[in-house]
């Protein structure tokens, strides 16, 4: 009995230390799980606030929280370049150094870590860092673009142009980028320019726009006719609306109506012919195109359409007047492209019951310098009338405007009250 009972309190001293060691390394795991769970949760909110931060002090904070986090160096790095400060660019080059060691096969952050070193004057560790991004992402079209830069910039001419090349073909975002830089590089040889930014549609689109800019009208036409379908793309439509507008504002118009058949095609808008002269199709308020009827700004007069008095066709245009002093009102205006040094006639139908102290008339101007080329009055006329215009056009220019308009009385006060219709407007030529 005896040996049996000390057997059973030998057993349970082991059940009892078991126990304990037991409790031990229970409370140990969760005291391990809990500094796990601490370091993971501070390094995690670092992580996430460093995405956030725009304060140089608060990237300092984000750091010591997470210090083997590329992401919060990386951060660092970016808020201390922006201060411009000389020391804190000798930091902001520290902090990139500290991510790219973190993350060695992060292309972007040696990639940025290339330019701060060339900012700093280090160009050989720029070189050596920009190269080895481009070894993690050969086919990136920006680590293409920023090495290729850094090349030129430092004399290495043809690896330089192959790279932008290269970045133009990865990404035609870069195309405008690609023509304005070859354009100052070259000093404006458009050969050299062409080979550089390539003969994309986009690249065409950027470079004739940067010609026109640059007052090089015929050539900036020219190499608009390398692009095709431009309505297709944004990028390029838009560079073919600012196009046509520098075009106009040079008073090419015969370079404009092109370039504005190729983004907005409309078989009505071609030269030496009105376009919708029997007023057919809506007379746009605003946003018209412009080689359509255009109406200019004020209230008067109204500007409608009737389609229960007309000449030929559906409708006919109407202007209502209701000024008591006259003033603004606002012209109805065409341009159209015409040959220099030849005879045309301007020939429509209309009716009036407008009083008026000015004078309704219809005008044609020489849209290169505004003067007045041909005029025909138009009186009250209670039944459709014909009128008519001859002008020959002068040898300066290659567009002519038509208005229909009141001219001013010559005093402070001219009221203009009634309607005018017109319609079946042409043009034909001597």
């Amino acid at each position: 009995m005896i040996l049996i009972k000390k057997h059973i309190d030998h057993r349970l001293v082991n059940i009892s230390l078991d126990f304990r060691s037991s409790r031990v390394l229970f409370f140990a795991a969760v005291v391990l799980l809990a500094v796990i769970h601490w370091y993971i949760g501070k390094w995690g909110l670092a992580n996430m606030a460093s995405t956030r931060a725009d304060e140089p002090a608060i990237a300092d904070v984000l750091v010591d929280m997470a210090p083997s986090d590329p992401q919060t160096h990386y951060t660092a790095a970016v808020l201390y370049n922006k201060t411009f400060l000389p020391a804190d660019q000798v930091r902001s080059v520290s902090e990139y150094e500290q991510a790219v060691a973190l993350s060695p096969n992060n292309y972007l952050l040696w990639l940025d870590y290339g330019k701060a070193l060339e900012a700093s004057g280090d160009r050989d560790r720029a070189e050596i860092a920009l190269k080895h991004s481009q070894q993690l992402a050969p086919n990136y079209a920006a680590v293409q673009w920023a090495l290729g830069n850094f090349l030129i910039r430092n004399g290495n001419l043809e690896e330089g142009f192959a790279l932008i090349r290269k970045s133009v073909d990865g990404n035609l975002e870069y195309a405008g980028s690609a023509a304005s830089f070859a354009y100052q590089y070259f000093n404006g040889d458009l050969t050299q320019v062409r080979k550089v930014a390539g003969d994309s549609s986009r690249a065409n689109a950027a470079l004739a726009s940067l010609l026109a800019k640059e007052k090089r009208m015929d050539e900036a036409g020219e190499v608009w006719q390398s692009v095709e379908n431009p309505a297709s793309d944004d990028s390029t439509l838009a560079a073919g609306r600012s196009l046509v507008n520098d075009l106009i504002s040079a008073k090419k118009f015969a370079l404009a109506m092109q370039v504005n058949a190729s983004i907005e095609p409309d078989p009505r808008a071609t030269p030496e012919k009105l376009h919708d002269g029997g007023f057919e199709n809506a007379v746009k308020l605003d946003n018209a195109s412009p080689f359509e009827w255009q109406i200019g700004p004020g209230t008067q007069p109204q500007v409608l359409q009737s389609t229960s008095q007309v000449h030929g066709g559906s409708r006919s245009l109407v202007l209502r007047f209701s000024s008591n002093d006259g003033s603004g009102l606002r012209q109805i205006t065409q341009t159209i492209i015409v040959r220099p040094n030849t005879k045309y006639q301007l020939n429509g139908f209309y009716h009036t019951d407008l009083k008026a102290d000015g004078k309704l008339v219809c005008q044609i101007a020489n849209a290169v310098s505004g003067a007045v080329i041909g005029e025909v009055p138009l009186n009250t006329a209670a039944n459709w009338t014909p009128f008519s215009a001859a002008f020959q056009v002068p040898a300066d220019a290659d567009a002519v405007m038509v208005r229909i308009m009141v001219k001013p009385c010559g005093t402070a006060i001219c009221p203009a009250n009634g309607s005018a219709w017109f319609d079946d407007l042409s043009l034909s030529a001597n």
